[in-house]
């Protein structure tokens, strides 16, 4: 299969990687603002990134954005896209630091060696952070970012996502002075399954609706 965006688009609707359901999901945003509708629709890459082909495919449209940015460090944000982090890590070369899970939480680690990145690194580098999706607030990005400043390293003003759900997590980043790149944008995404009749039509205008809500609410508490 070629590689291309399209062809992804339509390898994760095969592995169930994108979730449609007429009931609905709740996420996050639900907890602040109960009387938003739930989402139809639902992304979740743990699955498919354990898969060695499909992982490859996505790593290899990622390729070329890291040779081009050149980091020192890729990020890897626990526990999703860490399978891809480490093959590209073995694709590019360059090594690889994890923030702790508990430092993405605003938490700290009160056992062992307490320290929020585990692997080498030297004050100064330049460190690109990668990730598996982007939702309305970008919030683990945000703390990502916070938690590398603070050791001294020099975080790249570019994200890598595999997807963004174009709820404002774009928008939220930019106003923090970061670019973000994303292999899938979820609206051309929603059209290909549409054109494809793979989704209803009711669930497409669904998930524009939510997508349209959320980003609204994202923005407004910005």
């Amino acid at each position: 299969m070629k590689r291309t965006r399209k062809n992804l688009s339509l390898l994760l609707n095969q592995q169930e990687a994108i979730k449609f359901d007429e009931k609905g999901f709740k996420f996050n945003l639900h907890k602040e603002h109960p009387k938003v509708p739930l989402s139809p629709n639902y992304i979740d890459f743990r699955d498919v990134l354990r898969d060695p082909a499909i992982r490859l495919f996505i790593a290899e449209l990622m390729l070329p954005i890291i040779k081009e940015i050149g980091p020192d460090k890729l990020v890897d944000l626990p526990q999703s896209i860490s399978p891809l982090i480490t093959t590209l890590s073995d694709m590019t070369g360059i090594g690889t630091i994890t923030i702790r899970s508990e430092a993405l939480k605003g938490e700290k680690k009160d056992h062992g060696i307490a320290r929020a990145i585990m692997g080498r690194y030297e004050k100064g580098q330049r460190v690109l952070i990668i990730d598996d999706v982007v939702s309305s607030r970008a919030y683990t990005k945000g703390k990502a970012v916070a938690v590398l400043k603070e050791v001294g390293l020099n975080v790249i003003r570019v994200i890598i996502v595999i997807g963004d759900r174009e709820e404002g997590g774009k928008e939220v980043l930019a106003k923090m002075g970061f670019d973000l790149i994303s292999i899938l944008r979820f609206k051309k995404v929603l059209r290909l399954y549409l054109d494809r009749k793979l989704i209803t039509q009711d669930l497409y205008r669904r998930s524009l609706e939510f997508a349209r809500i959320s980003k609204r609410l994202a923005l407004r508490e910005k």
